[in-house]
């Protein structure tokens, strides 16, 4: 509708436009090879979470990642290959492996470690609608009853006390928030599973220093005389002897009536922990404290195949028997 003007060079307005257009689609077509390359790379990542079996393995928890494909490296064939077989136990255990399994190359039992080393160390065990829905009921009950109680508490007022029926009403309102409180964890409690061998997997290789926090644990006496000091023993010797590296744990003894008894009971305590720690980490004894192990009536040959243990324990069992005679003495004539 314009009239043309003189001087204007024939241009070809389509052919402009066409080409305007054309690198809109190659933009286009880039963006599409993109994502199409996206996608690839997301599809080889999500296959090194498989298996060959094709089980789908989550890395959710893993603090060590990729690194952990050079455990295999720092151990020896045999160390290796015990690992796996303690690994394959619990999975046939758990209903997770299947016995043909165990006749595969060794290839994939070392895939399958790794991808076990790569688990989270912990899950949450769901509890049954059985066993936590009556306490809801109950608790639901108890609050019912408790708003009955509060109604009736503020429309009855006690004019001839009227501010000692205020503090009251104040007091048991504190109480009914405190106890509010403390129902929330129990209406929906979480119960975690732990794997200690994933732990061990990570963070104990064979040839690297041992990446294992220190712990520090504190124990707390006020009276010998109400606490024995036998028990506070026997609680810094399972404390001592966990199955932890030894440099790594570390137990702490408050005695805030500050009693030589206890202070004495202590250094016996430290000397004989020289003999009962190296004893449990060997032959992997529970429980860890001698007092209720040497009570227990249990078969303590079970599992133990070290010919040298029977010997060891009763040697062991000796010298706590004159352990604990050193803490009656002591208690005795002071």
């Amino acid at each position: 509708g314009c009239p043309r003007v003189v001087g204007d060079e024939d241009e070809n307005l389509d052919g402009d436009d066409f080409e305007d257009e054309f690198p809109i689609k190659n933009h286009h077509e880039d963006l599409d090879q993109h994502r199409d390359v996206n996608h690839a790379e997301n599809g080889d990542y999500n296959q090194q979470k498989l298996y060959s079996n094709g089980q789908a393995f989550s890395s959710a928890g893993s603090v060590t990642g990729k690194d952990l494909e050079g455990d295999k490296e720092f151990l020896s064939n045999a160390e290796w290959q015990e690992r796996v077989e303690k690994w394959k136990v619990r999975q046939e255990k758990r209903g997770l492996l299947n016995k043909e399994d165990g006749k595969e190359d060794p290839g994939e039992e070392d895939e399958y470690l790794m991808a076990e080393a790569r688990q989270p160390l912990w899950r949450k065990v769901p509890i049954p609608s059985s066993l936590i829905n009556p306490y809801r009921i109950v608790i639901v009950m108890r609050l019912v009853i408790l708003c009955f109680f509060f109604r009736f508490r503020i429309l009855t007022p006690a004019y001839d006390a009227y501010p000692l029926w205020l503090i009251s009403v104040i007091c048991e309102i504190w109480f009914a928030l405190s106890w509010i409180l403390d129902q929330f964890p129990k209406w929906l409690p979480i119960t975690r599973e732990t794997y200690l061998d994933r732990l061990s997997i990570r963070f104990e290789r064979e040839g690297e220093p041992n990446q294992l926090s220190p712990v520090d644990v504190f124990v707390s006496s006020v009276d010998p005389l109400k606490e024995p000091p036998i028990i506070t023993a026997n609680t810094v010797l399972s404390i001592l002897s966990v199955d932890y590296p030894v440099d790594k744990v570390t137990c702490y003894v408050s005695d805030d009536g500050a009693s030589m008894l206890l202070f004495d009971c202590l250094a016996e305590t430290s000397e004989f922990a020289r003999r009962w720690v190296p004893f449990c980490k060997k032959y992997s004894i529970e429980p860890r404290a001698p007092e209720y192990y040497f009570n227990e009536k249990i078969d303590y040959l079970k599992d133990k195949v070290e010919p040298t243990f029977v010997k060891e324990r009763r040697s062991m069992k000796v010298r706590y028997k004159v352990f604990d005679f050193f803490f009656l003495f002591h208690v005795m004539f002071g």
